[in-house]
């Protein structure tokens, strides 16, 4: 029975973050061939935020985690313009190809000694301040933990915590697929297969939970967007808007700030030169 209910809200918790996401993606990008998995990632900052704002006023709680839970769904089915139903089997194909090493992973070896307790502060309490004093385990935490704070439901406790981080490892996986496949531009499909290979292999066992190569995947879909889609104001947007995330995630992220300002600049010099000698 807890296997079958942890394979629900492993199925439907995707669907339910990517239901928040849609409050970053207004109706005329939704309705183009933009990449449906944009959405998990801009769910995942909103409900950042959301957590955040939860902690520091009166605490999460099993009730409040289900209603989020449940109001994630209905803003997927029924917020704004229905997304492809296509789009949403292969979305299902890509979760359920995922499961079985959902299964057999573990947690990573800095989860009992530092993660656990940050999570179990922010499910247990409201604000607290100065819990580094207490102990310095509370210094190397993530603000995923936030995310994950969410992810703790009736009958399976901390089981699903690590759902936002697998959340975002099958986006990055499924974002450059879609790029792979409904992509014409050879030199992107290059990087996107690129982006695969180093998913598939760095990636290859699951104990892996910390939270570095989930910041770094992110800045994969940063760089992705920051250097083929320059010419979209709005992907320059988000492009900054999920390095900011990545460095929420882990701040090491900030090592990549030349480069990421680097590129930026550059790539959008040259297209306002191009748009101005046309």
């Amino acid at each position: 029975m807890n296997i079958l209910l942890f394979i629900l809200i492993y199925s439907l918790g995707y669907f339910s973050v990517c239901g928040f996401g849609k409050f970053f993606i207004n109706s005329k990008n939704l309705s183009n061939n933009f990449n449906f998995f944009d959405l998990q990632i801009f769910g995942t900052i909103l409900l950042l935020i959301l957590s955040y704002l939860i902690y520091l006023t009166i605490g999460t709680n099993f009730i409040i985690n289900i209603f989020i839970f449940f109001l994630g769904i209905i803003f997927y089915f029924f917020y704004k313009k229905n997304l492809n139903k296509i789009k949403t089997v292969n979305l299902i194909i890509l979760l359920f190809m995922v499961l079985p090493v959902v299964f057999i992973s573990k947690t990573h070896e800095d989860f009992n000694t530092y993660h656990y307790f940050s999570i179990y502060e922010v499910f247990n309490n409201n604000l607290r301040i100065g819990t580094y004093n207490l102990n310095d385990r509370f210094f190397h935490s993530s603000q995923l933990i936030h995310n994950q704070s969410l992810f703790i439901f009736p009958f399976l406790n901390l089981k699903m915590i690590h759902m936002p981080i697998i959340y975002i490892y099958i986006s990055t996986l499924g974002y450059f697929f879609y790029l792979t496949f409904l992509n014409r531009n050879s030199t992107e499909v290059l990087y996107s297969i690129f982006c695969i290979l180093i998913l598939l292999i760095k990636f290859n066992r699951l104990s892996e939970f910390g939270y570095d190569y989930i910041a770094q995947f992110l800045l994969l879909i940063v760089f992705h967007k920051v250097y083929f889609l320059i010419d979209n104001d709005y992907e320059a947007i988000t492009s900054s808007v999920i390095f900011l995330f990545s460095v929420l995630v882990k701040p090491i992220s900030l090592l990549f700030m030349p480069i990421f300002f680097y590129i930026l600049i550059k790539k959008k010099i040259l297209f306002l030169f191009k748009r101005y000698k046309e």
